[in-house]
């Protein structure tokens, strides 16, 4: 019986060894960068192919104490391709035009131009607090209840959506108006490894010397209820962020990383005035109140906005 298994085996290894590998005479013409990293570097390099034999590498760089006559980058290129100069090799990028040649295992070249664009923080400053908007709805998926839309147009039973805007939610939340003079401040201070801005930041009540509590009394019980946790999305006094470029996420910590966290979505406008919108959702509502209760108990966003101060 072993002599029969032995014999099988054989006559496989021998079968195996004749079948061809059908990728065996294939060479390659891949001449990609396929990352390209930096000290003090924001965000993933954005690279790009051009025709057929050249290609552009866009690095925002963080040039604040960093000698671009001598920078190291480190970078990954095609399977079999080549790479001129290579990776760990420190180059003088002060010209703003250092190149770089991918040659394939076929042999074909394709030309690199690396572009540093100096990165220059969109929240770095002193803002004001401009307004704090929120949008609510009655439920996830409804189609009534949103939000202000306008006039209600009787003859085909709707909102025109072109008419929306996000609610005031110092109209429907009384003490929400006392954050409306509040002040934060913004300082990078680092680029961590994975290409993220990372800074202080400092949110200071305005002249009312008062922050919003979120905290509704009376509800539509009599009793006092407590929206902080759900709304307190930036933290009184010190602490610190980090902001990934990609993801356009802004994160805050209170006092440091091992506070408590926030995440909010940051939107520059074409006034240079900034926006941070965080999600609220919570699916809690009951049909036993109305108005401004049931539009904070039924808050899907909330906005803040910001101006240089």
């Amino acid at each position: 019986m072993k002599v029969k298994i032995l014999l099988l085996l054989f006559i496989a290894s021998i079968v195996d060894s004749c079948v061809e590998d059908p990728f065996e005479d294939i060479i390659s013409d891949d001449r990609q960068f396929l990352s390209f990293n930096m000290p003090g570097q924001v965000g993933p390099a954005m690279i790009k192919s051009i025709g057929d034999n050249e290609g552009t590498i866009e690095v925002f760089l963080n040039v604040s104490n960093i000698d671009l006559s001598s920078i190291v980058p480190t970078f990954d290129v095609s399977e079999y391709a080549q790479v001129s100069p290579q990776s760990g090799k420190a180059q003088d990028f002060s010209s703003n035009n250092i190149g770089y040649q991918v040659i394939s295992e076929s042999g074909k070249i394709r030309n690199w131009t690396i572009k540093i664009t100096p990165y220059e923080s969109a929240i770095d400053g002193a803002w004001n607090v401009d307004k704090i908007l929120y949008d609510w709805h009655i439920g996830l998926n409804q189609t009534w209840g949103y939000g202000v839309f306008g006039e209600y147009d009787e003859e085909n039973m709707t909102y025109n959506p072109e008419q929306y805007q996000p609610e005031v939610f110092s109209n429907d939340f009384g003490n929400v108006a006392f954050e409306e003079d509040n002040t934060i401040e913004f300082m990078t201070t680092t680029i961590n490894e994975d290409g993220n801005a990372e800074g202080t930041f400092s949110y200071k009540a305005g002249s009312d010397n008062t922050f919003a509590s979120f905290i509704l009394n009376p509800d539509h019980t009599g009793a006092s209820r407590d929206y902080s946790a759900r709304f307190r999305k930036i933290h009184r006094g010190d602490g610190v962020w980090e902001f990934n470029q990609g993801t356009r996420v802004l994160t805050l910590w209170d006092k440091n990383k091992n506070g408590a966290k926030t995440e909010g979505v940051l939107s520059v406008d074409a006034d240079g005035s900034i926006s941070i919108a965080y999600d609220t959702w919570i699916n809690e509502y009951s049909f036993d109140h109305f108005e401004a209760e049931s539009h904070i108990q039924s808050a899907i966003s909330m906005f803040y906005y910001f101006k240089k101060g």
